[in-house]
């Protein structure tokens, strides 16, 4: 039987466009996760055990590529202690917490600390002094996106995902495009949601529906990018960025950190002090497959496995938070996933099933479309979201009774599907 383990503690940094240093959103989310678990930032750290440091982009724009944790880490006073440099796409975060969670299973530790951080943007004020940088400016966004992808076939995607286009429309191949003004990964999204709508009759109504539901949760969110709550008619009008995508419907750029502290068992029966220590029922990382538009997704794998180890079925899930880099996301996934079939996804999806009070809230954070999506930071900006759900302390967005929790993270892509995924489930106290 594996060790049980807890999730003590969460903090998570406001997610801004551009924000503070690396050492200053770890520095905030840590503290609050030390907090949360009952510990001092300045004078518990010896009772952290061991890092479990996530981060994507640091070395692209800081030329920081090697000991990225233990440099930002020994600032902030951690030392003598294994710090473990996680990158795995936009699952970095979610990973970490799964290799943290391991840790604890393996016996090696008692508190472990996850913490995923990111930036997407340079230090301009000191450009000067990394000139290597200053030379690759021009090519930054277009590189931020094929690290996460197979960077010497981007031809081959670009135009493998033009003729998927010009089929899928119904256009000569000379009117599409891939990547220019916006991230390759929304052509990806929209190419995977026009072969949905051609086979299950998904539309951008549908897309628009979702997308509203989510940025009304992220309006209550005190943390999220973006607190505009919009009506669907407001999405569809929104600026066209990949058809069937408008703007509202993608993730933005942003910036910020989020951690959590793990425990064991005997650590916490030893602490009855700490409050409303919340259970890891399941933490699975599974990679991608080659495998044509229609056949089973990673997320139906991931999630699988996970409702597997736990004993659970979708019908238990309280509370869902989804990778919805753009809003066809949660259609999607809450499909593969189990909770309602591929044909249906649209209809339920959009029916108000998922909003607050309806019969499973999904993203009541925001989503990545409204709290935001600073890669290396996602996976554990939905665990703050569940935990805090699980733990009655969400205010306005408040899931009424919810105990159970589920997580979704994908990141990267390598054809058809994510490179690889993190699916976690919870139970509250």
């Amino acid at each position: 039987m594996e060790r049980e383990v807890f999730i003590i503690g969460v903090g998570m940094t406001p997610i801004k466009k551009q924000g503070p240093s690396y050492e200053s959103l770890c520095r905030e989310a840590i503290k609050e996760a030390m907090e949360d678990a009952g510990l001092d930032f300045e004078g518990d750290k010896g009772v952290v055990e061991a890092v479990y440091y996530g981060n994507c982009t640091q070395g692209l724009f800081t030329s920081q590529h090697s000991i990225r944790g233990q440099v930002v880490l020994r600032r902030l006073n951690f030392s003598g202690i294994p710090v473990v440099n996680v990158e795995n796409a936009c699952a970095t975060a979610s990973t970490a917490l799964h290799e943290a969670i391991n840790r604890i299973r393996a016996n090696e530790a008692q508190v472990v600390l996850a913490i995923g951080v990111e930036k997407m943007f340079p230090d301009m004020e000191r450009i000067e002094d990394f000139p290597e940088i200053k030379a690759a400016l021009p090519y930054l966004g277009f590189a931020s996106f094929w690290i996460a992808c197979e960077q010497d076939r981007r031809n081959e995607y670009v135009e493998v995902w033009r003729k998927e286009k010009a089929d899928l429309l119904g256009i000569p191949y000379e009117e599409t495009s891939v990547g220019g003004d916006r991230s390759p990964f929304m052509d990806y999204y929209a190419i995977k949601a026009l072969y949905m709508m051609k086979k299950y009759g998904y539309t951008q109504e549908h897309l628009a529906r979702v997308c509203a539901k989510t940025h009304s949760h992220g309006a209550l969110n005190p943390k999220a990018q973006y607190r505009k709550a919009m009506s669907w008619e407001e999405v569809l009008k929104d600026k066209l960025i990949t058809y069937p995508l408008t703007r509202s419907m993608c993730s933005p750029i942003g910036e910020g950190a989020a951690a959590a502290i793990v425990c064991s068992k005997d650590y916490l029966s030893q602490h009855p002090e700490i409050k409303d220590p919340v259970m890891v029922r399941a933490s699975v990382l599974v990679s991608g497959r080659d495998r044509g538009p229609y056949e089973e997704d990673i997320s139906a794998r991931g999630a699988r496995k996970a409702f597997q180890i736990s004993g659970l079925t979708p019908k238990d899930i309280d509370v869902l938070e989804v990778h919805d880099a753009t809003s066809f996301g949660e259609i999607y996934q809450s499909a593969q996933a189990g909770f309602c079939s591929l044909p249906e996804a649209g209809d339920y999806c959009a029916s108000g099933a998922t909003s607050l009070g309806g019969e499973l809230p999904t993203n009541t954070s925001g989503g990545l479309v409204s709290r935001g999506h600073p890669v290396g930071c996602t996976g554990l900006a939905q665990v703050y979201e569940v935990v805090t759900q699980l733990r009655s302390r969400a205010g306005e967005r408040q899931v009424k009774g919810a105990s159970l929790g589920m997580c979704i993270n994908g990141g990267g892509v390598i054809g058809a599907e994510e490179a690889s995924l993190c699916v976690h489930i919870f139970e509250g106290p």
